[in-house]
C-alpha cells in the first residue's frame, strides 16, 4: 500500500476540512445534490469497478450517456450536446449521467460554458489500481494485450512509465499543491467514492443525490484485495514515488467512509 508522511497528515488544512464537508457521508445531508433535471459526468478511472458502477448507474439515471473509449474526445462532447439538448426541455425534466475514461481537460471545455454540470468518480488505492490495470492488459480480455505485453514485460517496466498522480491528474488536471488539487475536485465534483468501500460510496451517492435506487453489482471485483500483493519493492517504490498525492486523496476519502 502507498504510504503518506505523518506529517502530511497530523493536521487537517482547510481544503481538506473542506473536501470532509462536502464529500463524507457523515456530513452531507440526504438530497443535498439532488436536481430532478441532473447532467452528471462520470468520470470512470480504469480499474475502478467501473463495470459494476456501470451497471448501477444504468438502472439509477433515466438516461444513461456511455462515452466511446476509442474516440473519447469526441464521444464526449457529442454525448454532452445531446445530454444538454434534453435537458433544455424544461417541460419534461429527466436525469442523465455520462459515463467513460475522458479526462479533466473534457469536462473544463464545458465548464468555461458556465454549464449546471456535476462531475462525480471513484478512486482506489494507487498500487492496488496499478496492479489491477498491468494484470487486466496483460490479460486474455484485454484485445491488444500480446503488444501490450511485449513492450512492457514486467511489472517494473509499466511503472516506469506511470504518470505522475495519475487519478488526481485525470480528475483535477494540473494542480500546484495538495490543497489546490483539493479546491478544484470541491468546486467541480458532488460525489467521489472509493472501490473499497464500494456498496457505501454508491449509497451515499444515492442517498446525497436523491436517487431512487442505486444497487451494487459485484463484477471483475474477486481479486481486488489480493492484487498488489507479492509485489516487488522495486515497484511500490515508484509507485509510491509518482502517486504520493494521489495515495493522500485516497486516505482522506477512504475516511469518509470509514
Amino acid at each position: 500500500m502507498s504510504q503518506v508522511s505523518p506529517q502530511a497528515t497530523a493536521t487537517k488544512t482547510v481544503a481538506e476540512t473542506a473536501f470532509e464537508a462536502r464529500f463524507s457521508p457523515r456530513l452531507v445531508a440526504a438530497e443535498t445534490y439532488h436536481d430532478p433535471n441532473d447532467v452528471i459526468l462520470f468520470m470512470h478511472i480504469p480499474k475502478t469497478a467501473g463495470m459494476s458502477v456501470g451497471k448501477a448507474l444504468q438502472e439509477a439515471f433515466d438516461i444513461f450517456h456511455p462515452v466511446s473509449w476509442e474516440n473519447t474526445n469526441q464521444s464526449f462532447r457529442n454525448k454532452t450536446r445531446k445530454a444538454l439538448y434534453r435537458r433544455s426541455d424544461a417541460a419534461n425534466p429527466c436525469r442523465q449521467v455520462l459515463m467513460g475514461h475522458f479526462a479533466w481537460s473534457d469536462v473544463m471545455y464545458w465548464r468555461h460554458q458556465e454549464l449546471p454540470l456535476k462531475c462525480a468518480t471513484i478512486i482506489r488505492d494507487p498500487l492496488d489500481r496499478f496492479v489491477s490495470n498491468y494484470r487486466y492488459n496483460t490479460s486474455d480480455k484485454h484485445p491488444q494485450h500480446e503488444a501490450f505485453a511485449a513492450r512492457y514485460p514486467t511489472l517494473e517496466s509499466y511503472a516506469r512509465v506511470l504518470p505522475y498522480d495519475y487519478q488526481l491528474s485525470l480528475m483535477a488536471g494540473a494542480f500546484y499543491s495538495f490543497d489546490h488539487a483539493l479546491e478544484k475536485l470541491n468546486a467541480a465534483y458532488s460525489f467521489i467514492g472509493v472501490t473499497e468501500h464500494l456498496g457505501a460510496s454508491l449509497q451515499h451517492f444515492r442517498r446525497s443525490h436523491g436517487l431512487a435506487e442505486l444497487t451494487e453489482h459485484r463484477e471483475n471485483t474477486g481479486n481486488q484485495a489480493k492484487a498488489a500483493e507479492d509485489i516487488p519493492d522495486a515497484v511500490r517504490n515508484i509507485v509510491g514515488e509518482k502517486s504520493r498525492n494521489d495515495a493522500r486523496l485516497h486516505q482522506l476519502a477512504r475516511r469518509c467512509y470509514g
